[in-house]
C-alpha cells in the first residue's frame, strides 16, 4: 500500500515520541511528518497538506500547540487527537476541545481511521454544497437573460473556482460533423474568446464531438489518446482532462473543457457529475438563445418583406390613381361636349315658345324644355362626378327652401307620372328653409319621385309633403315621399339603401345615392310599410336658424371702437389667422386664438359675437369645439362661421345645427367674409332680442321643458319618443318606455329630483314629468328585462325623495305600431286633461 493512500496525519511530539507515532503510522500505510515546536507547524503542513493531527504531548504543552494550530490557515478545520498513552490522567485532556482521544496503541489506527472518513466526508458535503450553490446561480443567470456571452463567461468563472481547473472553457459548433469549432467562453485568457480553432488538432475534443459522451483523461501525459499532441501540451504540464458535451433535445452544440496542471488533481465522480450538471444548463440556455435569435432574423425577414410588400402596394395604389384620373378626365370631356348641343336644343325650344302655338304644340314644347333641362342637370352631375370621388361628397351650400324644392320636383315629372296613369301631387304648404346643395338634394327627390311612380299601382297616387319637426337640439324638414303600390316586406326595409343588396322596391344604385347625399347634409332616410298599402320614404335634414325678418334700421353712425362687436379668429395657420384678422379688423375687434382648446376657453370666458373657427384644429377639432359652445348654456348662443379647405364633408354640414351658422371654404373672398359675417351677427341681435320677449313673458318658455324640474314636460317627451320611436322601428333596435306613478298626486315636486332620476340613466335615456309626480322615461337601445332592473333601481331613490310610493310599468315599444301617445296610455300615463 502506498504511504497516501489511508490518508496524511501531522504528528505533534517530542523527537522521540514522534518518531515512535510516525514509524508505526508509515507501516501502516499513512503519510507521516511531524512537528515539535509551533514555529514549524506552517512549513510542515504546507509540504504534508496534512488530513488529520495527532498530539502527543502533556497536557499543558497540549493546549499550548492547540492554540498555535488553530492559527494556522491549513490546519484550521482539521479533526485533532490526542495520544493518552504517556499521560498520567487523562482529566487534564477533557478541558481541551479536540476530536477524539486515544487511550492505547491498538486504538491509533482505528480512531485516525475514523477522524479521516469524518473529515473527508464533511469536505465532500462541503464540496457538495459549494457546487449546488454555484450551479444555482449558474441557472439562474441562464434562466434571467438571454445575452449568451454574458451566461457563458459567468458560467466558466464559477466553474473554474468550484473545480480549481488551470482552464475552463466553452467551446460551440454547428452541426454533429463540424470540422472548426468557435471557443466564446473562456476562463483562462479572456483574449482568446471568439477563437475559431480546428476540431481534428484537439482528439480530446474530436472523441466527446463523436461519441457525444463525455471524455475523461487522468495522465494527459501517458493516455494513448493524446500521443498526436503530446509534444503540444508537455511544455505546460498538462494532467488531467475533462470533456463534456453540451446535448440539448438530441441536438450537438458544443463542448464544456477543463484542464487541470497540479500534479495531485484529478476529475473524481463528483466534478464529472457537476460538469454534466452544468452542461445540461448551458445547452439549454445556447439552444433558448439561438431560438432567438432565429425568431429575430425571422421577424427582421418579415418585417423587410413587410416594407417591401408596402412599397409595391403603394405603387400599385399610385397607378390605380393615376388610372382613375385618366377616367375622370374621359368623364370631364365626354360630359363637358354634351352641354353644347343640349344648349342648342334648349335656345330653339324657347324660340318656338316666343311664337304663335297651339296649346297642346306650347305644352309639347314646355316639356321637351323641360326634359333638355332634367338632361342638361344630369350632364352636369356627370361633369361633377368626372372630378372625382371627393367632388361627389362634397357639397355647394347655399339657403333653399326645400318645400319650393320639392314642389319643382313635382312639376318636373308630372309628365312622367301621367305617361304612367299615375297622379303626381305636392303637400308642402310651408316655407322649410335650410343649408345645403340644390343640385344634390334636387338628386336625391328626382331619385325617390321616379322610383315612387313606378311602383305606384295603376291609376294610383304619389304624393310628396313636408312638414317641420321639433326636436330638442333644433327644428328639422321632414319629407315624404308616398306611393300606394305593392309595397316593402318589414324584413326587407333595411336593404334599400345597401349598395350592394336592395329588396324589392328600387333597382341599382340610386337608392344608395340617396342615402349618401342626405347624410352629408346631416340628416337622415329611411323607408316605411304602411300597414294598409304602398311605401313611404322619408328623410330630415336639419333647418337652418333665421334671424328673425325685422324691417331693416335706419342707418346710423359708426359705432366707435368699445361698440364694435367682437370677433374671436380660431385659426391654427398664422398667415390665414393675420389675412382673416387684417380683413375683421375694418369693421370689428378681433382677437386670436391658436387652436381649439385654446378658442372654446377664450369663448367661455370673454363672450364674443362672433366666432370664426378653422374645421381642422390642433388640440380641440373645431367641429368639436362648436358643439362645446353648443352644449354650455353661457356660450350657446354665440354664433360660429366654419372655415375648411375642404369641401362638403357630413361632419361639417351636420355642425350647422350644432352651433355653427354658416361654413366658408377657403381661399375665401374678403367681400364675402364681411357679408357673412354681418350676416351671423344680425342673427345674434335677432336671438338677443328673442331672448329679451322670452323673458318678459312666462308663456314663452322653451318647449318641451318643465320649470318645476327642468325635466322634458310632456310635449317634449311626446317629440323625443317619437323620433326614438322612428328611428327604433327602421333599424330594428330596441326601445323600452317607462312610466313611474305614484299612489297620491306629489305636489309641489322637488326640485331635486331631476338629479336624483338621472344618476339612475345613461346619457341617451330621456326623463320626463308629466306633471303630479308622474314619471315617463325614455331608455334607446334597452331591452325591456334591463330596463326594469334600470326602473326598480330608480325607485327607492324616487320614493325616498318624495316620501311617496311608487308604481312603474315597463315595455319594449320597438315595434309596437300605436302612437306615442296611445303607448303611454298603455303605460298607465295620464292623458293631456289628467295633467
Amino acid at each position: 500500500m502506498q504511504p497516501d493512500q489511508r490518508g496524511r496525519v501531522l504528528v505533534v511530539a517530542a523527537k522521540e515520541a514522534g518518531d515512535a507515532l510516525m514509524e508505526r503510522l508509515t507501516s501502516s500505510g499513512y503519510q507521516c511528518a511531524s512537528a515539535e515546536k509551533e514555529s514549524g507547524l506552517a512549513q510542515v503542513a504546507d509540504m504534508l497538506q496534512p488530513e488529520v493531527v495527532l498530539l502527543a504531548v502533556t497536557a499543558k504543552r497540549a493546549a499550548e500547540m492547540l492554540e498555535s494550530l488553530r492559527k494556522v490557515d491549513r490546519l484550521q478545520r482539521l479533526p485533532v487527537l490526542v495520544d493518552l498513552g504517556r499521560a498520567r490522567s487523562a482529566e487534564a485532556f477533557k478541558r481541551l476541545a479536540v476530536d477524539d482521544w486515544i487511550r492505547g496503541a491498538d486504538e491509533v489506527v482505528p480512531r485516525l481511521e475514523a477522524a479521516l472518513r469524518a473529515g473527508r466526508l464533511r469536505d465532500r458535503e462541503e464540496r457538495i454544497r459549494l457546487r449546488m450553490g454555484m450551479l444555482l446561480e449558474i441557472t439562474q443567470a441562464a434562466t434571467s437573460s438571454l445575452e449568451l456571452e454574458e451566461i457563458l463567461r459567468i458560467a466558466v468563472d464559477k466553474v473554474g473556482r468550484v473545480t480549481g481547473t488551470d482552464r475552463c472553457s466553452v467551446v460551440l459548433v454547428e452541426g454533429s460533423h463540424a470540422r472548426t469549432a468557435k471557443v466564446v467562453a473562456t476562463q483562462e485568457d479572456p483574449s482568446l474568446v471568439q477563437l475559431d480553432i480546428e476540431v481534428m488538432r484537439y482528439p480530446e475534443l474530436r472523441r466527446a464531438l463523436e461519441t457525444r459522451e463525455a471524455v475523461v483523461i487522468e495522465e494527459a501525459q501517458r493516455d494513448p489518446l493524446m500521443a498526436e499532441v503530446r509534444t503540444n501540451i508537455l511544455p505546460l504540464g498538462v494532467k488531467s482532462i475533462l470533456v463534456q458535451p453540451l446535448i440539448c433535445q438530441g441536438d450537438l452544440l458544443g463542448a464544456l473543457f477543463l484542464r487541470m496542471s497540479r500534479a495531485d488533481a484529478s476529475f473524481g465522480r463528483d466534478e464529472q457529475e457537476f460538469a454534466q450538471a452544468v452542461a445540461g444548463v448551458l445547452a439549454n440556455s445556447i439552444r433558448n438563445a439561438r431560438l432567438h435569435t432565429a425568431v429575430k432574423k425571422k421577424r427582421e425577414d418579415l418585417e423587410e418583406a413587410y416594407v417591401q410588400r408596402y412599397q409595391e402596394l403603394n405603387e400599385a395604389n399610385r397607378r390605380l390613381k393615376e388610372l382613375n384620373r385618366l377616367k375622370d378626365e374621359i368623364i370631364a370631356v365626354c360630359s363637358h361636349d354634351l352641354r353644347a348641343p343640349l344648349q342648342v336644343l334648349l335656345g330653339h325650344g324657347r324660340l318656338l315658345q316666343e311664337g304663335p302655338l297651339e296649346p297642346q304644340q306650347r305644352q309639347s314644347s314646355e316639356a321637351m324644355i323641360r326634359q333638355g333641362k332634367k338632361i342638361l342637370g344630369l350632364v352636369e352631375s356627370l361633369l361633377e362626378k368626372g372630378k372625382g370621388e371627393a367632388a361627389r361628397l362634397s357639397i355647394e351650400p347655399r339657403v333653399l327652401d326645400v318645400a319650393q324644392l320639392c314642389r319643382d320636383a313635382v312639376n318636373e315629372l308630372e309628365i312622367l307620372a301621367a305617361d304612367r296613369g299615375v297622379s303626381l301631387r305636392a303637400d308642402c304648404p310651408d316655407s322649410l328653409m335650410l343649408i345645403g346643395d340644390e343640385v344634390k338634394l334636387h338628386e336625391v327627390l328626382q331619385n325617390l319621385i321616379t322610383n315612387a311612380i313606378h311602383h305606384a299601382r295603376q291609376d294610383g297616387e304619389v304624393v310628396v309633403s313636408t312638414q317641420r319637426l321639433g326636436r330638442p337640439d333644433g327644428d328639422a324638414a321632414k319629407v315624404c315621399v308616398q306611393d300606394d303600390g305593392v309595397g316593402i316586406p318589414p324584413d326587407e326595409l333595411h336593404l334599400v339603401f345597401d349598395r350592394y343588396r336592395h329588396g324589392g322596391k328600387g333597382t341599382g344604385l340610386g337608392l344608395a345615392i340617396c342615402k349618401e347625399f342626405v347624410e352629408l347634409h346631416g340628416g337622415e332616410i329611411w323607408a316605411e310599410s304602411p300597414p294598409d298599402t304602398g311605401c313611404i320614404f322619408v328623410f330630415t335634414l336639419p333647418l337652418a336658424q333665421e334671424a328673425p325678418r325685422n324691417p331693416r334700421p335706419p342707418p346710423v353712425a359708426a359705432p366707435t371702437t368699445q361698440e364694435q362687436p367682437r370677433v374671436l379668429v380660431v385659426e391654427d395657420e398664422p398667415e390665414i389667422a393675420a389675412v382673416l384678422s387684417e380683413v375683421l379688423r375694418s369693421k370689428y375687434r378681433v382677437e386670436v386664438a391658436r387652436d381649439g382648446a385654446e378658442g372654446l376657453a377664450r369663448a367661455k370666458a370673454q363672450r364674443p359675437d362672433l366666432v370664426v373657427m378653422d374645421v381642422f384644429l390642433p388640440k380641440l377639432d373645431g367641429l368639436d369645439a362648436a358643439m362645446a359652445l353648443k352644449s354650455s348654456t353661457d356660450t350657446a348662443r354665440i354664433p360660429v362661421i366654419l372655415l375648411s379647405a375642404h369641401q362638403g364633408v357630413a361632419e361639417k354640414v351636420r355642425s350647422l345645427n350644432l352651433g355653427a351658422v354658416d361654413y366658408m371654404s377657403k381661399p375665401f373672398n374678403a367681400v364675402e367674409l364681411l357679408n357673412r359675417t354681418e350676416r351671423a351677427l344680425k342673427l345674434r341681435q335677432g336671438e338677443r332680442e328673442q331672448q329679451e320677449k322670452e323673458k318678459a313673458s312666462a308663456l314663452q318658455r322653451r318647449t318641451g321643458s318643465d320649470p318645476a324640474t327642468g325635466l322634458h314636460d310632456r310635449r317634449g317627451l311626446l317629440l323625443r319618443l317619437e323620433q326614438e320611436v322612428a328611428r327604433s322601428r327602421r333599424y330594428h333596435r330596441a326601445l323600452s318606455l317607462a312610466v313611474l306613478r305614484p299612489d297620491r298626486p306629489v305636489d309641489p315636486v322637488p326640485s331635486s329630483i331631476a338629479d336624483v332620476m338621472r344618476k339612475r340613466v345613461r346619457h341617451p335615456d330621456a326623463i320626463s314629468h308629466l306633471g303630479g309626480g308622474v314619471f315617463a322615461v325614455v331608455l334607446p337601445e334597452c331591452q325591456a328585462e334591463a330596463a326594469r332592473a334600470v326602473i326598480s333601481r330608480m325607485l327607492p331613490d324616487v320614493e325616498k325623495v318624495t316620501d311617496t310610493e311608487y308604481r312603474s310599468a315597463v315595455a319594449d315599444v320597438s315595434q309596437d305600431s300605436d302612437s306615442v301617445e296611445k303607448l303611454l296610455e298603455k303605460l298607465g300615463a295620464p292623458g293631456p286633461e289628467e295633467t
